[in-house]
């Protein structure tokens, strides 16, 4: 969507202040639904696959993931639980025996409310930019999360989230498109 030039990207010379100013500016007046357009890339797949959806934002610890399309799901994380209903059926997961789940929780519920400790609790993070244009590097800290997960990238502009880039072990790669402004 948005491919920045390199000067731009120079890395940060106070990179917890840029950090701060980020997540101030993201959960500085957050919108409540986030409309997505998700790309799957995995070796086991002939063709990328392209899904869309929603995310909404309920303060303060409420977040939920819907899927357009009949294969459409719908993930909900209130505080500690997660209910994940597909196809008619619903499950009920604690997020305390999740800890994947647990860490992307609180990279989105840290975001909404520019939550630094939330964030750096799960993740390591290097920031690349300024305000006007910006990036996150994130590197899960759990040993667990780390087989499945191998690193996220986040880039921005101001207060809006644009894109979510995540690699996961086997090759497997997704690029989520987000799009704010057209949510709210």
């Amino acid at each position: 969507m948005l491919l920045l030039a390199c000067p731009l990207f120079a890395k940060a010379e106070t990179s917890g202040d840029t950090l701060d100013r980020i997540l101030e500016a993201l959960a500085d007046d957050p919108p409540s639904h986030i409309d997505f357009r998700e790309t799957r890339e995995d070796p086991l797949l002939e063709f990328p696959e392209t899904r869309t959806g929603t995310l909404v934002f309920e303060p303060p610890d409420t977040l939920e993931r819907r899927m357009d399309g009949d294969g459409g799901e719908r993930v909900r994380i209130e505080g500690r639980q997660v209910v994940v209903e597909r196809r008619g059926s619903s499950r009920e997961v604690d997020l305390d025996e999740q800890p994947g789940l647990a860490a992307f929780a609180a990279l989105f519920r840290s975001l909404a409310k520019g939550e630094r400790e939330g964030l750096e609790e799960h993740f390591e993070v290097e920031t690349e930019g300024d305000l006007e244009a910006w990036k996150l590097e994130l590197t899960p800290r759990d040993r667990a999360l780390r087989r499945m997960i191998l690193g996220l990238e986040l880039r921005g502009e101001g207060d809006a989230l644009l894109r979510l880039d995540t690699e996961e072990s086997g090759g497997r790669h997704s690029r989520m498109q987000l799009d704010p402004r057209d949510g709210d």
